[in-house]
């Protein structure tokens, strides 16, 4: 560590670089004998405390240590004036401008040289305490906001939780959130901290080129100004606020704190920023997401009125028409392959009705979890499915966990694929995996060609003329909804088989 030792007189001064050297085996003493020059070396950055007379060349140590406080806040900071240099009046002086200790004059030469050593070691051990003690504020502060943005349902109430952990984080009272406005093409103030609305009226709106904020939003990367005032591209360089830390938050707009003084933020604060704006981010995708989704939910809800009412009454309509169309034909004694297509057409339409209200209302249902027993859900089965000459067995029974109506919903698809796609007599086998971690359906029809296995999920794909192409969609979405897996692969007779994993037992029979 770097100690600062600053004295005009040259004995004084060396003694006490000695000192600290001999007391502080691990430290490397520096000196200057000037307010100025003391000022100038604090400028590099790597002086870990300073220890300092009261009268000094050019000035007296309380306005070094004032100077120190405004350009590098709570360094450790010595203050040991020289015999006749001190007294009540300079030690009060110098406890209201935060000196860290304090060595009185009054103390002997060889001792004053320990204490201001031991002074030392404590302003650095203390410093250290207090910097952990903040940093560990810091990450509380980080973590409480990262919970507050995870809850956040709004873009309004995201930006107000950032620029209160913003203001909890930097210890700054000034924080605002810009939110980007594509339409106009400027960023605009969504939420303040109420020291940021009293700066001259209050935040304004930003538009290409006109401040900090759009730099900064323009090119996406974090800046940490040390002297607003002067930059070329401050808005107002008349501001109070003196430095300035402003994040990107993607395209969404950006995030800044202000200071009133000079070269606040270090880069730990430029870290701990762009972790929280990363934070903020994040929340804002999220509102995004719940939006997007609660306006496709909202289609969704138009769709299935449309479908459910709007389309099944003139279908009820025309299925009445057919019948009394045949009726009057068969009065006339005649008869019509038009009508049986008309009808089978009819039958098809009502079909996929039936399978797009199923898929749409997939997502909605809740999953309600309760003991199944395979072979009870094959034999729900039998009195479901038409399976025209089919044979339905169980080879290896179980009890799964799982929802009654979508399972059985699931193993109706399944099956009725099976028997649609198969021989006049297929027969179809469910079981349990050999591993025990789910369950299969397989048939000895004539199988999925591997090419096609990966596309037999997809909402409207079907192998067969008058498949609606929506079975196999339920199915998945009825296993994922229950967090299994579904593999297709190859029967030993040469049929389909398929497999659904990550299926939990249980051990009592339904």
């Amino acid at each position: 560590m770097d100690v600062l030792c600053v004295d005009g007189d040259p004995d004084s001064l060396g003694r006490a670089m000695a000192s600290v050297k001999r007391e502080l085996p691990d430290a490397t003493p520096r000196s200057a004998r000037t307010v100025e020059g003391a000022v100038d070396l604090l400028a590099t950055g790597r002086i870990d405390c300073v220890v300092s007379a009261h009268d000094l060349p050019d000035g007296t140590g309380i306005e070094l240590l004032e100077s120190v406080r405004e350009s590098h806040g709570p360094l450790p900071f010595v203050l040991a004036p020289r015999a006749g240099a001190d007294g009540e009046a300079v030690a009060a002086e110098a406890v209201a401008a935060g000196v860290s200790r304090y060595v009185p004059s009054g103390v002997e030469d060889g001792d004053r040289d320990a204490r201001i050593a031991a002074c030392v070691r404590e302003a650095i051990e203390g410093s250290v305490e207090t910097l952990a003690s903040e940093h560990a504020r810091q990450l509380e502060a980080l973590h409480e906001a990262s919970v507050g943005l995870i809850a956040a349902t709004t873009r309004e109430r995201v930006a107000e939780v950032a620029v209160t952990a913003a203001s909890d984080i930097h210890g700054l009272e000034a924080s605002t959130v810009y939110l980007h406005d594509p339409d106009a093409n400027v960023v605009e103030p969504v939420a303040s901290t109420p020291a940021a609305l009293n700066l001259a009226g209050g935040p304004p709106t930003y538009g290409p080129g006109e401040s900090i904020v759009w730099r900064v939003f323009e090119r996406g990367e974090a800046e940490a100004v040390e002297d607003v005032p002067s930059d070329p591209d401050a808005h107002n360089p008349e501001t109070p606020i003196r430095s300035q830390l402003t994040l990107p938050l993607d395209e969404y707009g950006v995030l800044v704190s202000g200071s009133h003084d000079p070269g606040t933020f270090d880069e730990r604060d430029v870290t701990l920023g762009r972790i929280l704006a990363g934070n903020a981010v994040a929340a804002l995708e999220q509102v995004d997401r719940g939006r997007a989704l609660e306006e496709r939910n909202e289609r969704l809800d138009e769709f299935v009125g449309v479908v459910s009412h709007d389309l099944r009454n003139p279908l009820a309509v025309a299925t009445g028409r057919l019948d009394l169309a045949r009726a009057d034909l068969a009065d006339a004694g005649v008869e019509s392959e038009h009508l049986e297509r008309v009808e089978y057409a009819l039958d098809r339409i009502e079909a996929l009705i039936d399978d797009l209200l199923r898929l749409a209302r997939e997502d909605d249902a809740d999953v309600d979890l309760e003991p199944l027993r395979l072979s009870a859900l094959i034999d729900h089965c039998r009195g479901t499915v038409d399976t025209d000459g089919a044979t339905l067995r169980t080879a290896t029974d179980g009890t799964l966990r799982g929802d009654r109506g979508r399972v059985r919903q699931c193993f109706e698809n399944l099956i009725r694929n099976s028997i649609e796609h198969g021989a006049d007599e297929v027969t179809v086998v469910a079981g349990v995996l050999a591993d025990g971690t789910g369950i299969y359906l397989e048939d000895d029809g004539p199988g999925i060609p591997p090419e096609k296995r990966e596309r037999i999920f997809d909402a409207g794909y079907s192998t067969q003329r008058d498949g609606t192409g929506f079975g196999l969609r339920i199915v998945q979405r009825i296993v994922e909804s229950h967090g299994w897996g579904i593999a297709v692969a190859e029967s030993e007779p040469g049929g389909a088989r398929f497999e659904i994993t990550g299926v939990e037992f249980v051990a009592d029979a339904e």
